[in-house]
């Protein structure tokens, strides 16, 4: 598996890390661009599972999209993700969160049965390759309405925009190559709350939840478990776990586009304070 391949670097890198802050001699003022606020900007590398299935017409003709499931029927289940992370504090009390998750994974796969896939049909017993493509941007505003040092809670408001791609290389009875690719795009308002409890040697543990559910137009849902570890001033390294559920759903059409995934692993990361 390739997360046994690539874990071992992960854990000596951060190793690495850790051993050269301990060995840092004498202690260093903090760097700030202003006293009034703190700035983290940083990169996560994840390894994700992924679950669901798809629904893809054309135009939303009847006949043209078969629902499909990922795992059993295209062989995609899991993969690399890579996150750009920026957050900031704000008089201490005002928190702002952004991140931006880049997931391709991809499987191949013998077609057990016939289906529909943006009106081209995938025959029984063909050969196929499948490449998903996840950019999902997530923005987050949480005010501390409760802070019992070492410990708060802030709710949050933000907003997740999804774009997902689906491409599919299957062989034609030809013997020839058939590609097809599709994008749509999804936009969900969200509810959630942060905690986080601060322990001694610049270690913190936190919980972030969000939520939101559209009636019709489907519903989002985030859990994550993060802890940060701030070896050296300026310098967090951050280790977590996180589940995202998305469901999309189109309601104007006799056959609508619907996805539905589940996405979860864990990621280690690196930021930089300022």
């Amino acid at each position: 598996m390739h997360f046994r391949r690539t874990l071992p670097g992960c854990l000596i890198a951060v190793l690495l890390i850790i051993i050269l802050a301990a060995g840092a001699a004498g202690a260093q003022e903090p760097f700030r661009l202003t006293p009034a606020a703190r700035f983290l900007l940083g990169m996560d590398w994840s390894y994700l599972w992924l679950s669901g299935e798809m629904l893809i017409p054309a135009g939303g003709r009847p006949g043209s999209g078969s629902r499909v499931d990922l795992t059993g029927e295209l062989g995609v289940d899991q993969g690399d993700a890579t996150s750009i992370t920026f957050d900031a504090s704000i008089l201490d009390s005002h928190l702002l969160n952004f991140d931006f998750l880049m997931f391709s994974p991809t499987g191949i796969k013998r077609v057990s049965r016939t289906f529909h896939f943006h009106n081209k049909t995938y025959v029984a017993g063909a050969s196929l390759e499948t490449r998903l493509d996840f950019n999902w941007l997530r923005l987050g505003y949480s005010y501390k309405l409760w802070d019992l040092s070492p410990w708060w809670v802030a709710p949050r408001i933000g907003v997740h925009h999804v774009r997902y791609a689906a491409t599919l290389n299957g062989e034609t009875d030809e013997g020839g190559i058939m590609s097809n690719t599709r994008s749509l795009d999804g936009t969900y308002p969200v509810l959630g709350m942060e905690t986080r409890y601060a322990t001694p040697y610049g270690l913190d543990f936190g919980l972030e939840l969000e939520g939101i559910h559209l009636i019709t137009a489907g519903f989002l849902s985030m859990a994550r478990l993060r802890v940060n570890w701030e070896v050296y001033p300026d310098v967090v390294i951050s280790l977590s776990g996180s589940s995202r559920v998305v469901r999309y759903i189109e309601d104007n059409q006799p056959l609508n586009n619907e996805w539905f995934y589940v996405l979860s692993g864990w990621s280690a990361g690196i930021s930089f304070a300022f």
